[in-house]
C-alpha cells in the first residue's frame, strides 16, 4: 500500500523525466531511431510482484505468478501518453515455467497520476488476492454454516486490515464480503472494488473528474 503523497511524488517524477526527454536535441542523424527506442524505455519500474496460488487444475502444488510492471510513454498529438506495461510468468511448485503472458499495455485517462495509481492498485490487488484466495477456496469446497460465516467474515476483514479504507469504504466492503461468501460476487470483482476504494487512490478519481469538467466548460 502507498500513501497518497507517495503516488503523487512518483507521478511528478515521471512527468519530469518525460519533459527532459522532450527537451533532448532531435537534430542528430539517429534522432528517429532514438525516438523510437525511447518509447520502450521505462520511466518508472514497480516492485516485482509474486503471488502464490493454489489451483484445482494442478493438484501437485501451488503455482507462482511473477508479475513485472513498468511505465513508458509515447508522444501523442495532444501530449505524452503514459502506458503501464505488465508481463506475467507462471511457474509450478518446482520452479519450472509453465506459462508466459506477453507484455500488455494499459492506459488511463488520468495522465501520469492515473497510470501510477493503476500500477500501485495492481500491486495491492495481487497481495489481496493471495491473502483471501485460501479463505474463499475453502468456503467454495466445504460451504459453511451460519456460525462459520461470522468467522469467515472476520478472517477476510483481517486480510484487508492494512488497506487505506475510510469508515464508509469499510462498511461497503463488508457488504461485498457477504456477497462474495454467498456466491453473489466474483472474487476478482471483490478484489478490484476493495482496492480501488482506498483513500490513497481517491485523489486520482477526483483529478480525472475535475479534468473532465474543465474540458466540458472549455468546449
Amino acid at each position: 500500500m502507498r500513501t497518497r503523497s507517495e503516488v503523487e511524488i512518483v507521478a511528478r517524477h515521471i512527468e519530469q523525466k518525460m519533459r527532459e526527454k522532450q527537451a533532448e536535441p532531435t537534430s542528430r542523424p539517429d534522432a528517429t531511431l532514438a525516438a523510437a527506442a525511447s518509447r520502450s524505455e521505462a520511466l518508472f519500474t514497480f516492485p516485482e510482484s509474486t503471488v502464490t496460488l493454489n489451483t484445482r487444475a494442478d493438484p501437485e502444488g501451488p503455482q507462482i505468478h511473477r508479475i513485472v510492471r513498468h511505465i513508458t510513454a509515447v508522444q501523442a498529438g495532444t501530449g505524452p501518453e503514459f502506458r503501464l506495461v505488465e508481463e506475467e510468468f507462471v511457474s509450478n511448485h518446482a520452479g519450472e515455467l509453465v506459462r508466459h503472458y506477453e507484455p500488455l499495455d494499459i492506459t488511463t485517462d488520468g495522465g501520469a497520476l492515473g497510470i501510477v495509481s493503476a500500477g500501485f492498485q495492481r500491486l495491492d490487488e495481487d497481495r489481496l488476492w493471495e491473502r483471501i484466495e485460501p479463505v474463499v477456496a475453502r468456503i467454495e469446497a466445504n460451504g459453511f454454516i451460519e456460525g462459520e460465516q461470522v468467522e469467515a467474515v472476520a478472517e477476510l476483514d483481517r486480510s484487508v486490515s492494512e488497506l487505506d479504507l475510510s469508515v464508509t469504504a469499510r462498511m461497503r466492503m463488508r457488504i461485498d464480503m457477504i456477497d462474495l461468501l454467498e456466491g453473489r460476487l466474483e472474487m476478482g470483482d471483490f478484489v478490484v472494488r476493495t482496492v480501488a476504494r482506498q483513500e490513497c487512490f481517491a485523489v486520482t478519481q477526483r483529478v480525472a473528474l475535475s479534468e473532465q469538467c474543465r474540458e466540458s466548460i472549455e468546449v
